[in-house]
């Protein structure tokens, strides 16, 4: 039988700015040269299927959106060859390789590399590929290392590794990496530290800096609602609050600061440096600053330890059906005890123009459990679905009854967690650890 062939094409940023042109046509237009060859030299080798492009992902991990999809249809049936320009567009780790060679295996599927063209039926050939994606792991983590030393080397001679500009600064036109005072904007910029000693809240400090009309500085391209339209947020309060660049400081491997610096490699550890630009906030306010923050976080978490934990089951599932975004819970207290809801997250600025604001969570809590119930345990609920793929995939195949039993076993399987899932939900109510175990289970489930 021909192959059901998947034509996957991969290319990373730091590729993209290298070719002019870019490579993910040329990659394309390769693939298909070389399959209709094959189809000449043996006739009905194989048929193109499906394309799969990640445009700008890394081959280091399998989080790519294109990939995930192949590799569901290889688990369908869709495909049952990946045909790539060479290993490296697959993958660049040798552990995620192991397993896309296993569940190829699985599904009776198999790759091809137009490059290489190795033979992994032969242990010969099995082993060179995998010293070709060994080599291309070393490749790529030689040349992630180089950078991260490159990045380290200016983060400690105070120049910036790209980041916004923020309020207060420009970026130098000449030097990218440095930052130089934007006059105008000095004294807004202080105003964000004045008006949170003033206050001591965040969400009043954005307040008075949305009443400004002047929002975050965002780069240009990125999507921020909430700066573009003016407003500030808590979070972005925050962020301006704790930065050092306010007093010329410099703060190098962030990401690492709450690691044991003593496992680190020398150009992972953290650091504060002096920057290369000037301050414009004095430490003094700085540090007053820095110490009410961590104050009011404090006072924060001790108020959410001591208070009683309410339990959301569809938090994080249920989305609005009007304006499209996520309802969270929330609740509210009355004579009669405590209230919960779903509703939308408030944000200061931001006005709430849907219909209905929130819904009563026991409500919508009941009619969810009810429907699963009655779906799950519908009789004869198996057999419809059965059905269903009988007539979507036509005549009793092979391929599709072999389908047909994953996916029975797939749902009889879901269906017993789903079940637990529940029975563990009654059992551990009031238990806020276990709770929060079963939320997840439950959130997976869906």
């Amino acid at each position: 039988m021909p192959h059901k062939i998947g034509i996957y094409v991969r290319v990373s940023t730091e590729e993209q700015a290298q070719v002019v042109d870019g490579s993910i046509e040329s990659q394309q237009h390769r693939l298909r040269i070389f399959a209709d060859l094959k189809n000449q030299q043996d006739q009905n080798w194989g048929k193109i299927v499906e394309t799969y492009i990640d445009d700008g992902y890394s081959a280091k991990d399998t989080n790519r959106p294109a990939y995930q999809r192949m590799m569901r249809e290889i688990r369908s049936g869709k495909i049952n060859l990946i045909l790539v320009a060479d290993v490296s567009r697959l993958s660049r780790s040798i552990h995620d390789f192991c397993i896309l060679l296993k569940e190829l295996e699985e599904h009776k599927a198999k790759f091809f590399s137009v490059k290489e063209q190795f033979d992994t039926s032969t242990p010969a050939g099995e082993m060179m590929i995998y010293n070709m994606i060994n080599l291309a792991q070393f490749e790529r983590k030689q040349t992630a290392e180089r950078v991260s030393i490159n990045f380290h080397s200016r983060a400690l001679r105070g120049l910036l590794n790209g980041s916004c500009p923020i309020l207060g600064y420009d970026k130098d036109p000449t030097n990218t990496g440095k930052l130089v005072v934007n006059k105008d904007e000095v004294p807004l910029a202080k105003m964000i530290f004045e008006t949170y000693l003033d206050t001591r809240s965040l969400q009043a400090t954005a307040r008075a800096m949305s009443a400004t009309g002047i929002g975050p500085k965002v780069s240009s391209g990125r999507i921020c609602r909430h700066a573009k339209s003016g407003r500030w947020t808590t979070s972005s309060v925050r962020t301006h609050l704790t930065n050092l660049a306010y007093v010329g400081k410099r703060e190098v491997n962030r990401k690492y600061k709450n690691e044991d610096q003593d496992y680190l490699k020398p150009w992972q550890k953290y650091q504060i440096v002096e920057a290369s630009w000037p301050a414009i906030v004095p430490e003094e306010d700085f540090k007053k600053v820095q110490s009410l923050i961590s104050e009011n976080r404090q006072k924060e978490r001790d108020r959410f330890a001591s208070g009683k934990a309410k339990f959301f089951l569809l938090s994080g599932i249920l989305n609005c059906g009007e304006c499209g975004r996520a309802l969270i819970g929330q609740a509210s207290h009355g004579r009669g005890g405590t209230y919960r809801y779903y509703g939308h997250k408030i944000l200061v600025g931001e006005t709430n123009t849907c219909k209905i604001k929130r819904f009563r969570a026991d409500e919508l809590e009941l009619a969810v459990t009810d429907h699963l119930d009655e779906v799950l345990f519908r009789e004869g609920h198996l057999d419809q679905i059965e059905s269903r793929i009988g007539k979507v995939l036509g005549a009793e195949s092979e391929c599709a009854v072999s389908e047909r039993d994953t996916i029975n076993r797939e749902l009889r399987q879901l269906e017993r967690d789903i079940e637990s899932a529940f029975k563990l939900y009654a059992e551990v109510e009031g238990q806020p650890s276990l709770v929060t175990m079963v939320k997840e289970k439950l959130f997976k489930l869906y």
